[in-house]
């Protein structure tokens, strides 16, 4: 391969959104998509739940969009909520036209279904029968394996596979493509009028998580060291059902309690009711948090989930996956209390953009769990979280192809400055290579702070601990390391762990400013929302200042109104 590529657009992650982009973009329009590891593995494979789409005679965009603004806890932005759902059904047409199949209702059966038989699921905080499956729980499996079949048979896209990118290229202001290596180690450049980040999510920065290996919050780092604003990062869901067993954790999709399983404590009392009216159905953060208020109270670290009241042979059809990662673990899904505590999920907030997929920095765009587009604010809404990878790839594709032929651009949002960083030690980290159990270490202490300190409950104690723990980690790595003045020799593996440090930082930064509990943020020290807070996003913005433009050294992260 040679060390320079040049392409029209260049598209970093292989989920639903970054899929959807490419294959929406006309033939015409050569592009390069990069994926860290094989293509297919991504979070979008892993989505056991479905794709929302308000298909049912009894439903319609406008239901959906409410539901989806009362999960989000008065964040969302309502025009991008609007465009969700709205273009969901055209959007989910194209997916099915372009190989994907949903399951069907069973013939003769009263189960909810669209009146051309396909079957509706129900989740968490739905007020309809919304939510499309495929293979029972293996929905986003069975949308990825579509979308790389499409994809490998479309010659104006060029795969890159197991190619880790280390940087994006910026010049005069302007993104212009960006730095990989591939499979091998040798670096290569690729330039491109657009490069898209559709590279997933930050779920493994804690400790227990339902994300795969993968999910380091590469996206989130890349676009804060070429200059992009983030924003919205202390809202992180935490997924309430996740089977933990043989040291392992394992989701258990939203649809099983949409099945109608309850949760249980150690009591064998059914405990939601205490929490809300809408028991096992509330929103995700009411019902993670509950259950993390019975871990504590009877001291355990699992509560349960009960299906045994619900009919054997339904379940096992219904949830096939999920009954055979059981099975794994001696559990029968339909006969024995499952354990489960919550897990990090998925993140709201990530690199901002309009509602074309534009970042704050020119030529740079993201999609997908990587971007912040206001549909989710501080709680996501059940499975919105395919759709919104689908809609707006579409969306940015078609924006892209108009602006590839000619057109103009829409104008990119405001940001307003609130964390500073010159991004020093975040240099420095990369310039040294320490040996594999010394990153493996880190890693494991570093997702024990975002566990203990920066998960479900938070206070200004905590969070500030955390932060010093991170920066003494940090130090220490500094102080132990031979740095060399080339950062490009560091392998894969400690980039990744310098962006997890990095993020996390920004994380907890961004926690320690929202001082209310909202949606997936929950402060024990500021435990009620604060209403004139509505609507209200912080922004993270990277400056660079050298010490003779700000007159002295910036150490980490400083916040400023």
């Amino acid at each position: 391969m040679a060390s320079h590529q040049a392409y029209d657009v260049v598209i970093v992650g292989g989920g639903i959104a970054g899929l959807s982009a490419a294959l929406r973009l006309p033939a015409t329009v050569r592009v390069a998509l990069l994926t860290k590891g094989q293509l297919g593995e991504s979070n979008t494979r892993y989505a056991q739940g479905g794709l929302t789409v308000a298909l049912g005679e009894d439903d319609s965009p406008q239901l959906h969009a409410q539901d989806t603004l009362a999960a989000g806890a008065g964040l969302c932005d309502e025009t991008a909520v609007g465009i969700l759902t709205g273009q969901a059904p055209s959007a989910v047409r194209w997916l099915m036209a372009l190989g994907a199949r949903f399951d069907r209702a069973r013939p003769g059966s009263n189960e909810h279904a669209t009146r051309d038989g396909l079957l509706l699921g129900r989740e968490a905080a739905h007020s309809r029968w919304r939510v499309l499956h495929a293979g029972g729980d293996a929905t986003g499996a069975e949308i990825e394996r579509a979308l790389v079949a499409a994809a490998r048979q479309r010659p104006s896209i060029t795969l890159y596979e197991e190619s880790y990118v280390q940087r994006l290229l910026v010049e005069h202001g302007v993104c212009i493509g960006l730095l990989a290596l591939d499979r091998s180690g040798r670096p290569f450049t690729i330039e491109a009028h657009a490069t898209v980040l559709a590279n997933g999510g930050a779920g493994g920065l804690w400790l227990h998580t339902s994300n795969p290996a993968g999910a380091t919050a590469d996206g989130l780092a890349l676009a804060w060291q070429a200059g992009a604003a983030l924003t919205d990062l202390e809202f992180m869901q935490f997924h309430p059902t996740v089977l933990v067993a043989g040291g392992a954790s394992h989701l258990i999709s939203e649809a099983v309690r949409g099945e109608g399983a309850y949760l249980r404590n150690h009591a064998g009392e059914r405990f939601m009711l205490r929490y809300s009216e809408l028991a096992e159905l509330a929103p995700r953060d009411v019902v993670a948090r509950a259950i993390l208020s019975e871990m504590l109270a009877e001291g355990v670290d699992h509560q349960y989930l009960d299906l045994r009241h619900l009919p054997a042979a339904r379940m096992h059809e219904r949830f096939p996956t999920i009954s055979a990662i059981c099975r794994g673990y001696g559990l029968n899904l339909a006969s024995d209390l499952l354990p489960i505590a919550p897990a990090a999920h998925y993140c709201m907030g990530g690199v901002m953009v309009n509602a074309q997929g534009h970042t704050s920095l020119p030529g740079l765009y993201a999609v997908g769990e990587v971007a912040c587009t206001g549909v989710h604010g501080a709680n996501r809404l059940a499975s919105n979280s395919l759709l919104e990878g689908l809609v707006f790839g579409l969306r940015l594709a078609d924006g892209l192809a108009g602006q590839l032929a000619g057109d103009a651009p829409p104008a990119r949002r405001a940001i307003a400055v609130l964390v500073y960083d010159d991004l020093q030690r975040y240099t420095s980290l990369l310039r040294i290579s320490p040996d594999r159990e010394t990153i493996a270490a880190a890693r494991r202490e570093l997702r024990q702070l975002m566990w203990q300190y920066v998960s479900l409950r938070r206070d200004e104690e905590g969070l500030l601990a955390a932060r010093a723990h991170l920066n003494t980690l940090e130090a220490r790595l500094l102080s132990t390391h031979t740095a060399t003045q080339d950062a490009s020799i560091a392998p894969p593996t400690w980039y990744e762990t310098v962006n997890m440090f990095k993020v996390a930082e920004l994380v907890i930064a961004a926690a320690l400013h929202r001082c209310e509990s909202r949606g997936s943020h929950w402060r024990s020290d500021h435990d009620v929302l604060d209403s004139t807070l509505t609507g209200s996003h912080y922004v993270l913005q990277p400056v660079r200042m050298s010490k003779m433009e700000s007159g002295a050294e910036l150490s980490g992260v400083s916040l400023c109104k």
